[in-house]
């Protein structure tokens, strides 16, 4: 029987990674809010109305791990609190809270939507289908934000359904970056505009929201710019999880090593909230779980050598009309900042489209 105890906060893909690679050699602990985890890929297909929300809602019931309905109020390096006051003692933790939605910052109204999640997406589902015509604002409303590539694909597959069912509707996508992800290298900042351009959105690039704005109906910038729209779908600020209060770091991002530990010892955080140079994608949240639950097993002797796992994202966008194209980044020269990324896009095309579900279904099969 494992002697040491090792607990786990979130099931998204850094936490399950991390809790997959520590059973059998501890006692693992894996503290999910109702035990239960939701693919956040699903968003897009959930706003379309391809798909209910409920699609992307798994039970967590992974095999050789503890899991603990509830919602931590507290990590520290040797504890979690829950809370409803419960401590659950650990010899090391690992967080993967994620970043948190503050869609309190987005103005409510009938035509205004925050909707960065699938059930989100849902509350929006039919304001989507139902405008004929007019103008659909994606917007942006600051920098970082989890699955980079995802408001590009929102708007291209708004834009295809539109055309596809004759609606005179009009799609403008606005974002603070000068160029589209231009973290990820001109090749695929043009990619981005090429394909907006060919799908007929209008790509407002450089566009710092004033988000209170949006109750007038007309979305202004912070230098005096402005777009018109009948229809707003909101990317809301992310905020630092109020569970990694006080720990350093910039913004809503934790400072950490380079095998995600952070300043305090026994305590990492991997996934969206982890301040490195990679994208905020699945596969990296999965890689640097894995990362962080070997250090953390090598710490309490339970493993002789922890290796650096490096990532491998492969982001799918949807251009409409059934078609994806595929970013595809590999590290081989290590994680940043020593190495940079190597890209490669595919698409794109139909056949792609079978790639998102396959990510799903291995997602599904994870928990």
């Amino acid at each position: 029987m494992p002697t040491a105890s090792i607990a786990v906060v979130g099931a998204g893909p850094g936490g399950v990674a991390a809790a997959r690679r520590l059973r059998g050699h501890a006692r693992v602990v894996l503290v999910e809010r109702e035990g239960e985890a939701w693919y956040l890929p699903g968003t897009v297909p959930t706003l379309l109305g391809e798909a209910p929300a409920e699609r992307w809602r798994a039970r967590l019931s992974p095999a050789g791990v503890e899991v603990v309905p509830g919602e931590a109020a507290e990590v520290s390096g040797g504890s979690v609190r829950l809370g409803g006051g419960a401590v659950v003692r650990a010899d090391a933790v690992i967080a993967a809270p994620g970043l948190a939605l503050d869609a309190a910052a987005v103005p409510e109204a009938a035509n205004v939507f925050a909707f960065w999640s699938p059930s989100g997406a849902a509350r929006a589902t039919r304001a989507v289908r139902s405008l004929r015509e007019g103008v659909v604002a994606v917007v942006v409303a600051a920098l970082p934000y989890r699955c980079p590539p995802a408001p590009y694909g929102v708007a291209m597959q708004l834009a295809g359904l539109y055309r596809s069912l004759g609606r005179g509707v009009h799609v403008v996508l606005t974002t603070p970056e000068e160029e589209p992800l231009q973290a990820l290298g001109e090749e695929v900042s043009r990619f981005l505009r090429r394909s907006c351009a060919s799908e007929g959105v209008e790509l407002v690039t450089a566009f710092r929201p004033e988000l209170a704005s949006l109750a007038s109906g007309s979305l202004r910038s912070r230098d005096g710019a402005s777009v018109g729209f009948d229809l707003a779908l909101v990317v809301p600020p992310h905020r630092r999880s109020p569970l990694l209060a006080g720990l350093p770091g910039e913004g809503p991002l934790v400072e950490v090593s380079s095998r995600f530990e952070t300043a305090e010892e026994g305590l990492y955080v991997v996934g969206d909230a982890a301040g490195t140079g990679l994208p905020r994608a699945a596969d990296a949240a999965a890689a640097a779980g894995t990362t962080a639950a070997e250090d953390a097993l090598r710490r309490l002797g339970l493993l002789e050598e922890a290796a650096a796992h490096l990532p491998a994202p492969e982001c799918y966008v949807g251009h409409g009309g059934g078609r994806y194209s595929r970013i595809s980044l590999r590290y081989p020269e290590g994680l940043p900042p020593r190495g940079g990324a190597r890209v490669a896009i595919e698409g794109p095309s139909a056949s792609l489209a079978a790639g998102f579900e396959e990510a799903f279904h291995s997602w599904r099969a994870l928990r």
